[in-house]
């Protein structure tokens, strides 16, 4: 039975994510190793799963200024406005990687939480009740500049770092956008495609509404290609060196903040 649990979840990691490698959709997803934030296929029926990792976050009451984190604390409904009667989209404790599900909080209003939501469309929002959430803090931000192809992480207006990233095709652009980390997993192939690390974010392609049978969702994740940092070479997601991937693992929680622009 875990022999086949193991190869479903391979399965699901295969179908969910929108690919990031070559020129070729079907090359990436029958070459390439299981990760969680691209279209993947295990070389071997033996391949492990992928495994959720987390950096810890503090838990906190609200106030206005630091970047809080809405963290489910079972099946969590939203709502596009408070006083409608029935919710407009449900999520589960857990995503399909097994995750902690987390929203990004914008605001609160007595109860009522306004929180990003990782759906299409890119950067929709809606309510969350207090009951359903528990709330954390983040310090760290992340900022993806695709004119530069640089990915930098600041602790408030203080630089921690700054590294070359590769981004989408022309034809397959990363959006841009304001997001969020929704999962962080190891891939259990540290020379695969994907690297050692790989992470889902609330961002979907634009020009992919579905890859492999998955929803067309973007991620940041190491690579096999490490020539392809600094150039424009993905189905949308964002590459790192494998190094980075690591650091990044290390240093950021779910939740945490992921702006992309020009």
């Amino acid at each position: 039975m875990k022999n086949l649990r193991t190869t479903a979840l391979l399965l699901t990691v295969t179908l969910a994510f929108t690919a990031c490698g070559g020129t070729s959709p079907t090359e990436e997803t029958t070459t390439e190793a299981p990760t969680p934030t691209e279209a993947l296929a295990p070389s071997t029926s033996e391949a492990p799963a992928p495994t959720p990792t987390e950096a810890p976050v503090e838990e906190v009451a609200f106030a206005p200024d630091p970047i809080y984190v809405a963290r489910a604390t079972g099946a969590v409904e939203a709502y596009a406005d408070p006083s409608d009667t029935d919710p407009s989209w449900t999520f589960e404790a857990t995503t399909d990687y097994g995750s902690t599900t987390v929203f990004l909080v914008n605001s609160v209003d007595g109860d009522w939480y306004n929180v990003d939501l990782p759906v299409r469309p890119n950067e929709t929002s809606g309510w969350v009740h207090a009951s359903q959430i528990e709330l954390r803090t983040v310090t760290l931000t992340v900022t993806i500049d695709q004119s530069d192809r640089t990915l930098t992480v600041n602790d408030g207006p203080d630089i921690v770092f700054e590294t070359s990233v590769a981004i989408g095709s022309e034809e397959n652009p990363t959006p841009n956008g304001d997001f969020f980390l929704t999962d962080k997993l190891l891939t259990g192939n540290p020379s695969g495609a994907y690297g050692p690390v790989a992470f889902g974010l609330s961002a979907y392609s634009d020009t992919l509404s579905s890859f492999a049978g998955g929803p067309g969702q973007i991620g940041i994740h190491g690579t096999n290609q490490q020539d392809s940092i600094g150039t424009a070479a993905s189905h949308g997601c964002i590459r790192t060196p494998n190094e980075i991937a690591l650091l990044l693992n290390d240093l950021l929680p779910l939740g945490t903040p992921v702006s992309i622009h020009n």
